[in-house]
């Protein structure tokens, strides 16, 4: 039984987990895909702290976790189907088993969500973008409408 599971291995999971390593917690993050979450993905990382000039998103989540690993942190490839959160004992079901823990932090980061609007396949990088950091220059100085945030 772990002390903490932590579901999503982004930037703010991996955080966590090495947060609460460092402060004695028997620590578990489960991802279902890979460590680094959207940003793993990116082909330049510019806005975050501490991010090496030019460095890509890979090779930060490849740093991120080998951070996590070094501090201790369990790190499983595993999809959570469940979460029990009653009773003293959580669980946490996988499609590779179930883990326990007294607590459990969810940092299941986010999806680019597509609006289902007509017209919106064929614009897709034709003056509608979904990364206001990546695609924001080409719109300077133009009415735009932005739809979400975070």
């Amino acid at each position: 039984m772990y002390d903490i599971i932590i579901i999503g291995a982004g930037p703010a999971g991996i955080s966590a987990g090495i947060y609460a390593v460092s402060r004695g917690k028997r620590t578990l993050i489960l991802e279902k895909a890979q460590v680094g979450g959207i940003i793993g993905k990116v082909s330049t990382v510019t806005h975050y702290t501490a991010i090496e000039k030019q460095e890509t998103g890979a090779t930060f989540a490849a740093r991120m976790k080998e951070q996590a690993l070094q501090a201790g942190v369990e790190i499983v490839q595993a999809e959570a189907v469940h979460v029990a959160l009653t009773g003293e004992v959580k669980s946490v079901a996988t499609d590779r088993g179930i883990y326990e823990a007294k607590r459990i932090i969810l940092a299941n980061g986010g999806t680019p969500r597509k609006l289902g609007i007509p017209g919106e396949k064929e614009l897709a990088g034709k003056g509608m973008g979904m990364n206001a950091a990546r695609d924001g220059a080409a719109y300077a100085g133009k009415n735009v409408y932005v739809v979400g945030g975070a």
